[in-house]
């Protein structure tokens, strides 16, 4: 008791000194009153107080989570083992945790399916292996993909809010287990955060005529989703054994993680399962396209690409899926390829509107305001189309034109106008303008002004510090750029040389973020005021050197996407 006395004293006085330091005040004393909450409720049980313990008609608080290495966790399928971080020794990890069970074999393609129970307590140290997908970073690559992270402090006084990380990587690529989305810092701050792996590529959205007849439902290629939906499900289920809140649950991801939060904002089947959104630099290019029907542009329906990867396969007839399951998953990656970026032909992995995950034509229902109703942020960085422009291989003006002529052709004299590429010296500007309107700024922009429409708030940021990187140095506040700075794991960048405004800002980021999480609002704990978003002011939050606001974000191009979206409908 004299022990904990004393470590009461040190925190309270931790907590002066923090509040003196008016730099950091805002997430340090946030840090340092969560660890007094908890150090006062360990106090208590040892004096025999009402430490833990359901709610009840005393008035008692929810039993306080306290995680150790030595104590296993109870969740889906059994026991599991976690370790203290390497990064904050007061975070618990674990890694490697199935939510779904292997879609292997005869699951392919389907559903996923519950967990296979285990003997014993499982290890969680390690996270598993990677989805598979081409290149992966050297990672282990396995089918037996579907599993999880969680990050959690060591004790909580009171159920946390809890994050669930969706990763970007195209729906291509990308796991949820890299460095930059180590979830300690995050954690650290007062929350659960969970990252998962789901089914990309060929695997996860792999449509076809046979899949669809199976399905019952008359629908097939969107298991990369379903994947999504399991994983919301397994937090809800379990959230509670690590301390978390499971009516408290944010979702929030990037790229095509922020293209798939904004697509679950649609789905029926996620309805309830999450309480907040955060749509970071989203990327929506797919997600329209029909499961067998030419519309919108798409001269190649999802079925009809399914149909085509199958027979490069050698898998046609009455026994196509049969064969299609048996054959290796390094065959049907090679036979499916990589996917494209940035074009309306040629095989594209994303989510399609298959009439059950994905109702209708997502634009429409956004339009309709049918989407979940929670609150929202979304934002995009300053220049999202430059870490890009060299995969559209494009050199000079005449190749530009021709590009924009033959993608967008219902708008490319507006486009050639706004973009004003007329020599050589003005196509890289150009081609990081057109990519940042047409398939990150536009998306989001349409997303906050649909939601006006709901009865809960949406706020619009733009992230514009380009990090001390050699990314940064070459391509500016590019996309992907905040990343490091929203988990707070700059050090993992590598080639940072990063500042005291680079920590800063990070501070200031992952405090919007929890904040957010924590009372669906980011505003509060003294950070600069965020307005929440009206099409009237039209006022975003601006994250860079200096945290201040603007208006009328990306207007033009936001424009541009809208008419080109309308006249391909």
């Amino acid at each position: 008791m004299a022990s904990l006395l004393y470590l009461f004293r040190r925190t309270r006085e931790d907590l002066h000194i923090v509040n003196m330091n008016m730099k950091r005040t805002t997430v340090r004393s946030e840090r340092v009153r969560r660890r007094l909450a908890a150090v006062l409720l360990a106090a208590l049980a040892a004096c025999g107080g009402p430490a833990t313990g359901p709610a009840g008609e005393s008035g008692s608080p929810a039993a306080a989570a306290i995680l150790s290495p030595e104590t296993p966790v109870a969740v889906t399928g059994g026991q599991v083992r976690g370790t203290p971080s390497e990064i904050d020794p007061e975070i618990m990890a674990f890694r490697g945790v199935p939510y779904a069970a292997p879609p292997v074999g005869g699951l392919r393609w389907r559903p996923p399916a519950p967990v296979v129970p285990w003997e014993g307590v499982r290890d969680a140290a390690a996270a598993g292996p990677i989805c598979p997908q081409h290149g992966g970073a050297d990672a282990a690559q396995s089918e037996d993909c579907l599993t999880l992270n969680v990050w959690a402090p060591r004790r909580a006084a009171e159920p946390l809010p809890v994050m669930v990380w969706i990763h970007g990587g195209g729906y291509r690529l990308g796991s949820g287990s890299g460095p930059t989305y180590d979830g300690a810092p995050l954690a650290a701050n007062g929350v659960v955060l969970v990252t998962f792996n789901y089914r990309l590529n060929v695997f996860g959205f792999l449509a076809h005529p046979a899949l669809s007849a199976e399905s019952g439902r008359d629908a097939s290629g969107n298991y990369g989703l379903m994947d999504m939906v399991a994983a919301l499900e397994w937090v809800r289920d379990n959230a509670s054994a690590f301390g978390g809140d499971p009516s408290r649950v944010t979702l929030f991801g990037e790229s095509a993680g922020g293209g798939a939060v904004m697509a679950l904002m649609l789905v029926p089947h996620a309805d309830g399962l999450f309480h907040r959104a955060i749509a970071q630099s989203t990327y929506v290019h797919g997600w329209d396209r029909p499961l067998r029907e030419a519309a919108r542009g798409w001269a190649e329906p999802a079925e009809a690409q399914g149909v085509r990867v199958a027979a490069a396969l050698g898998a046609s007839g009455e026994n196509a899926l049969e064969a299609m399951r048996a054959a290796p998953a390094a065959e049907v990656l090679e036979a499916a390829g990589a996917g494209g970026l940035f074009r309306w032909t040629g095989t594209i992995w994303a989510p399609n509107v298959d009439g059950w995950m994905v109702p209708d034509d997502p634009i429409r229902l956004y339009e309709d305001g049918r989407q979940h109703d929670v609150p929202l942020v979304a934002g995009v960085n300053a220049n999202e189309g430059s870490l890009f422009r060299s995969r559209l291989g494009i050199e000079d003006a005449a190749a530009f034109e021709s590009y924009v002529r033959t993608d967008y052709a219902g708008v490319a004299e507006e486009a050639l106008a706004l973009y004003g590429v007329t020599s050589a010296d003005a196509v890289d500007a150009g081609v990081d303008a057109l990519i940042h309107d047409l398939f990150f700024a536009g998306p989001v922009r349409l997303q906050v002004r649909a939601h006006a429409q709901a009865a809960s708030p949406a706020w619009l940021y733009q992230f514009a510090r380009a990090p001390p990187t050699p990314g940064g140095a070459r391509f500016g506040a590019h996309h992907a750029a905040e990343l490091a700075y929203v988990f707070g794991t700059l050090d993992s960048a590598p080639g940072g040389e990063w500042t005291d405004v680079d920590r800063r800002l990070s501070d200031a980021m992952m405090a919007y973020w929890t904040r957010f999480a924590a009372a669906g609002d980011p505003n509060g704990d003294g950070l600069p005021a965020w307005p929440a978003f009206d099409p009237a002011s039209d006022q975003h939050l601006v994250l860079a050197d200096a945290v201040t606001t603007g208006a009328a974000l990306d207007v033009d191009g936001a424009a541009l996407f809208d008419r080109f979206e309308a006249r391909r409908r």
